[in-house]
C-alpha cells in the first residue's frame, strides 16, 4: 500500500455504525490517517487485505489509454472497499485506489475478517445487508450506463435516488463532475443536457442538487 502523508492519529472519529477503528483493530486490523491526493494501491495491485473507511471518502479510478480518468467506485464513510476482490478469484484492482478528501482507512487480512464476523452474528448480517446493497448498485449503475441517452440517465439516475416519490430534489454528490463520472460523459455535455432538460421543463437544479418536476 502506497501512503503519503500518512499518521495515526485518530482525531475526532466518532463510531457510526456496528463496525469501527477499535473492533476492527483488536482482529488484526491497522489504521492509518492517509490525506487527500494519498494513491493506496495501483491499478493491477494484488488485492490482498479488505479496506474500511470510518472518515473521509476514497474512489477507485481508472484511466483510459489517451489519459483521461474516470472513477469506478466512490467508497464513502462505514463502507468496505477490496471485500468482493479478496473473496474472488479476480484479486486485482480495477483502477488506481485514491483519497478523495483526508480519511481514516483501516485494512484488515481476509482470515482476520472471517474470524471477527463469524464470532459477531449480528456484524455478519450487517455486512451482508451492506454487501446486498452494494450489488443492487452496482445492476443500477449498470441498468443506468445501458440506456442509449443521456437525458434518460439522467431521468433514471433522479428516479434510482428519489426511490417510490414521483417528485422532489437530489442532492448532486460532491460536484457536477463527479455527476458527469458516474453518468459516462463529460461535464460540459451534462451542463448542456441539464440546460436542456430544465427549458422543457423536466427539472431544475442549482450548485447542489436537482429536482425532478
Amino acid at each position: 500500500m502506497i501512503v503519503c502523508n500518512i499518521c495515526y492519529e485518530r482525531g475526532g472519529f466518532m463510531e457510526r455504525s456496528l463496525f469501527g477503528i477499535d473492533l476492527l483493530t483488536a482482529y488484526g486490523g491497522r489504521t492509518a490517517c492517509v490525506r487527500k491526493g494519498a494513491i493506496l494501491f495501483l491499478q493491477g495491485e494484488a488485492c490482498v487485505e479488505i479496506g474500511y473507511v470510518s472518515e473521509g471518502r476514497i474512489e477507485i479510478r481508472s484511466s483510459t489509454p489517451d489519459g483521461r480518468e474516470w472513477q469506478i467506485q466512490s467508497v464513502d464513510p462505514d463502507a468496505f472497499f477490496g471485500d468482493v476482490l479478496t473473496f474472488s478469484g479476480e484479486q486485482r484492482y480495477l483502477g488506481n485506489v485514491v483519497v478523495a478528501t483526508d480519511a481514516i482507512v483501516t485494512m484488515i487480512g481476509r482470515a482476520d475478517f472471517l474470524r471477527l464476523l463469524s464470532g459477531h452474528p449480528e456484524l455478519l448480517e450487517a455486512y451482508l445487508s451492506a454487501l446486498g446493497r452494494k450489488t443492487f448498485d452496482i445492476k443500477q449503475q449498470v441498468k443506468m450506463l445501458s440506456l442509449p441517452s443521456l437525458r434518460s440517465r439522467i431521468l433514471f439516475w433522479l428516479g434510482w435516488r428519489l426511490g417510490d416519490a414521483r417528485t422532489g430534489s437530489v442532492a448532486i454528490p460532491g460536484t457536477k463532475e463527479r455527476l458527469a463520472e458516474m453518468l459516462a460523459v463529460e461535464r460540459p455535455s451534462l451542463s448542456r443536457e441539464l440546460a436542456h432538460m430544465k427549458k422543457d421543463r423536466l427539472l431544475d437544479y442549482s450548485r447542489t442538487e436537482i429536482t425532478l418536476l
